[in-house]
């Protein structure tokens, strides 16, 4: 195929992540904004990582599943990448690939909860790249497998603030040597970063109210990724989370982690609650700043012991512990090497929460750490599927795994699992 520029191929499914599988003489291609049944001109790139990828030249033959997109750049945007299916479509596509992927660990006792095809909830956590066309600079979203950003009037997946925000970015601030600009919105605030190899200039006090009742903290972020604020006092903003039927507040500063969603957030923790029931020690692994585990300790009093490599993060959630009066200690430390296990041993309930590449180290070492229960949420499901068998080669079984949507029209899920030892 080397030499062929063109040629047309129905796609088979769709893969983690979005992207369309098609076959073309006995090869594997992959597309993106390809709905499965679809047949399709295609228009050959070459290979990528090792994969040879193409883009629709045009739809031949649409599928029955493929829907009008409600995005005018969803052609063009890499924002989304389930732009063409419907949202019980795109539930029941995620829900296969968790369930694929963790198959050969489940037997006939475990208890498997699909993707719920819920109502639109939006993304209150962006990173808007500095683009440049005949109109000017703007914020945009990247193209697929591209530094060229893409200009938007108007984003259906964000929150209406943060689409506020971005016109008013582009309109008033001075975006000549701005890489990008990162935004999160909290419950009683947002944090908007500017990423610069230059302090911006000062944000006209005209605008620092402008999202009426939101109020907003700006920041530099230098080319060394050190943030500083823009205006002073400084604001602190606060995640409201559920515990047991009250309400904790987490601050969250301007470099902390938190879910790109706020409901799917609260669904995590609602979810963690109703399945480690009565505890007395928690252990949190990679514990970010407590998002996941101080909610469980306001609401059964138990004592958390967390770990987590960035610094600023523990810092947060020490602090986070003792607004909340919960008693806990959360250490700096690097979790895919050799750590101090001891506090982490004999806990009612580990959760893990890793970042995409997985805990692969962590799950081969459950025989020493002998947590009672362990609650694993898998950002990748491949790396999840993994270290799922690992575990299960460890003497745990798999209780529940829950599919959970926090993207909706992007390719992404989480994968919930709650695993007892046998």
């Amino acid at each position: 195929m080397s030499g062929l520029e063109t040629c047309e191929g129905m796609v088979e499914k769709l893969l983690p992540g979005g992207e369309a599988l098609v076959r073309v003489d006995g090869l594997s291609v992959l597309v993106s904004n390809g709905v499965p049944g679809d047949l399709l001109q295609l228009e050959m790139q070459g290979k990528r990582r090792g994969v040879l990828r193409a883009e629709i030249k045009s739809v031949t033959k649409p599928s029955a599943q493929r829907v009008q997109s409600p995005c005018a750049v969803a052609g063009a945007c890499g924002g989304c990448a389930l732009q063409c299916i419907s949202r019980e479509q795109q539930a029941l596509e995620k829900s296969n690939w968790v369930r694929d992927a963790f198959n050969r660990v489940m037997d006939e006792h475990t208890v498997w909860m699909a993707v719920d095809s819920i109502e639109q909830h939006y993304r209150r956590r962006v990173r808007w790249f500095v683009g440049e066309d005949e109109q000017g600079k703007f914020l945009g979203f990247y193209a697929p497998a591209s530094h060229q950003a893409v200009r938007h009037q108007h984003c259906m997946v964000v929150t209406a603030e943060l689409n506020a925000m971005r016109l008013l970015l582009e309109e008033h601030v001075d975006l000549d040597g701005v890489v990008s600009v990162q935004a999160v919105q909290l419950d009683d605030g947002m944090h908007v970063i500017v990423e610069a190899d230059h302090r911006p200039e000062a944000i006209p006090a005209d605008y620092m109210d402008v999202m009426g009742t939101l109020s907003v903290q700006w920041w530099w972020r230098d080319e060394h990724h050190i943030t500083r604020p823009l205006q002073k006092p400084v604001c602190y903003f606060h995640d409201i989370l559920p515990a047991a039927g009250k309400a904790v507040q987490l601050t969250v500063g301007p470099d902390d982690f938190v879910q790109g969603q706020r409901e799917g957030n609260r669904a995590l923790i609602g979810q963690i609650q109703a399945w480690a029931g009565p505890v007395h020690r928690i252990a949190d692994l990679f514990c970010g700043i407590g998002n996941l585990s101080l909610p469980l300790a306001a609401a059964t009093g138990a004592e958390v012991f967390g770990a987590e490599l960035n610094a600023a993060s523990v810092r947060a959630a020490s602090s986070n512990a003792g607004v909340i009066g919960v008693k806990a200690k959360f250490v700096v430390a690097n979790l895919f090497e050799t750590f101090d296990q001891e506090p982490y041993i004999g806990a009612d309930v580990l959760i893990l929460d890793p970042p995409r590449r997985g805990a692969k180290r962590l799950c081969n070492q459950m025989g020493r750490l002998l947590p009672k229960k362990i609650i694993m949420v898998s950002c990748d499901v491949a790396a999840g599927a993994r270290d799922a068998a690992i575990l299960k080669q460890q003497g745990y079984c798999l209780k529940v795994l829950r599919g959970l949507d926090l993207f909706p029209f992007a390719g992404h899920v989480e994968a919930m699992s709650l695993w007892e030892k046998r």
